[in-house]
C-alpha cells in the first residue's frame, strides 16, 4: 500500500513553507534539500513506480518539444500581453528580482534550476491522484474529468507560491502546472513533464531570460 496522500500533504506544507524562507531570506537552497528528501521518500514507499521515470525515443521527444515550444510561446506572447497590460512588464521585473538566485554562478543557478524543477514535477505531476497507474505510452489525450483533475490539483500547487506575494507567479504556476499535468496523465511518464519543466526553467530564467 502507497502513502502518497501523506506525502503530497507534506509537500505541498514543505513547498509552502519553503516559499516563506524564500521570501524572507531570499535563497532557494531549502527546496533543493527537501525536494530531493521527499522525492527519495516517494521512491522509496512504491508511491511513485520507477518504471514512469524510463525514457524512450517518445517521452524524449515530445518532452524536449514541449520545454522548447513553451520557451517560445512565452517569449512570443509576452511582447504581446506587455502591450495590451502593461503592467505585466512591472510585474515580470518584480517576480525576476525573486526568482533571481543571488551568490550562485551561472553553472550553480542552473544545477538549482535542475534539481528543484525535477523535484517538483516528480512531486507534483508524478503523484498527480491518479496518475500512477500504467506504464508510459504515446501521447493520448486525457479524458475531461482528468483534466478536471489536473486543474484543481494544479491550482492547490500554485497557492503554495502566496508567500512570495506574486499574483503573476501564481497565475504561471497555475498555468504552467495545468500543461506539465496533461503531459503526465498523457503521456503517463514522469520523465516527460520533467524535461519540459527543466528546459522551460532555464530557458525564461537563464539561456533566453524575458526582458524586464
Amino acid at each position: 500500500m502507497t502513502r502518497s496522500p501523506s506525502l503530497i500533504a507534506v509537500a505541498l506544507l514543505s513547498w509552502l513553507v519553503c516559499f516563506a524562507v524564500l521570501a524572507q531570506l531570499g535563497t532557494w537552497t531549502p527546496f533543493a534539500f527537501v525536494g530531493v528528501l521527499l522525492v527519495v521518500l516517494a521512491l522509496r514507499s512504491s508511491a511513485l513506480p520507477v518504471r514512469q521515470f524510463r525514457p524512450s525515443r517518445h517521452s524524449l521527444l515530445i518532452g524536449v518539444g514541449a520545454g522548447v515550444l513553451m520557451v517560445i510561446l512565452t517569449h512570443l506572447s509576452y511582447g504581446w500581453l506587455c502591450a495590451i497590460f502593461p503592467g505585466v512588464r512591472a510585474g515580470t521585473s518584480e517576480l525576476l528580482s525573486l526568482l533571481n538566485v543571488v551568490g550562485f554562478s551561472p553553472p550553480a543557478r542552473a544545477a538549482l534550476i535542475v534539481v528543484i524543477a525535477s523535484c517538483e514535477e516528480v512531486l507534483f505531476r508524478g503523484l498527480l491522484p491518479g496518475s500512477a497507474r500504467g506504464s508510459p505510452r504515446p501521447i493520448q489525450a486525457p479524458q475531461a474529468r482528468e483534466f478536471g483533475a489536473i486543474a484543481a490539483w494544479s491550482a492547490i500547487y500554485a497557492l503554495t507560491t502566496i508567500p512570495l506575494r506574486s499574483a503573476l507567479l501564481v497565475l504561471c504556476a497555475f498555468v504552467c502546472g495545468t500543461l506539465w499535468g496533461t503531459l503526465r496523465v498523457a503521456t503517463r511518464s514522469v520523465l516527460v513533464p520533467i524535461l519540459a519543466h527543466v528546459l522551460w526553467d532555464l530557458g525564461v530564467l537563464l539561456v533566453w531570460p524575458l526582458p524586464s
